[in-house]
């Protein structure tokens, strides 16, 4: 490693530092887009709350499936009991969804929900990453290449 490797060693940058004509074939996922560490920061507020909601949905949309399998045991897929349900959990799961699209529409991807787990795509080093953050993190501190899972992640340095 150079010496210039070494001083840029992760540093994030704003998105506008890498010569890219968009993200398309930067391997970004479906809906994805670069933010700075920032915009991430200022994001994280509001999606540690939505995370919460989503670990809530998840846990109740697993009562209701449970619920479901119970009452199908001794009633036909048409009872009104079951059809209750259904909606029910058809309900739940388009609350998931749309919180969800509110996350992705921010540029806040959930990687997972045990544990809360959220990624940003930014540049660090003039190279696309994913800026990472897990539930009982006070802020984002780390990232990890897009080729290297969430469990590679390495510090930001900042001055």
């Amino acid at each position: 490693m150079t010496w210039e490797e070494r001083a840029l060693s992760g540093r994030p940058m704003p998105p506008s530092s890498i010569a890219s004509t968009g993200v398309v074939g930067l391997g970004l996922p479906r809906r994805a887009f670069l933010v700075s560490i920032e915009q991430a920061r200022a994001l994280l507020v509001d999606a540690r709350r939505k995370v919460a909601v989503l670990q809530a949905l998840h846990d109740e949309v697993g009562a209701l499936a449970e619920e479901m399998e119970h009452l199908l045991q001794g009633a036909p897929p048409e009872s009104e009991d079951v059809q209750e349900v259904a909606a029910l959990m058809a309900c739940t799961i388009d609350e998931w969804q749309t919180e969800i699209a509110g996350l992705e529409a921010t540029g806040t991807h959930v990687l997972s929900l045990e544990p809360g787990r959220l990624v940003w795509y930014g540049v660090v080093d003039a190279h696309v990453v994913a800026y990472g953050w897990q539930q009982g993190e006070t802020g984002i501190e780390w990232y990890h290449e897009l080729h290297e899972g969430f469990d590679a992640r390495k510090p930001l340095i900042e001055a």
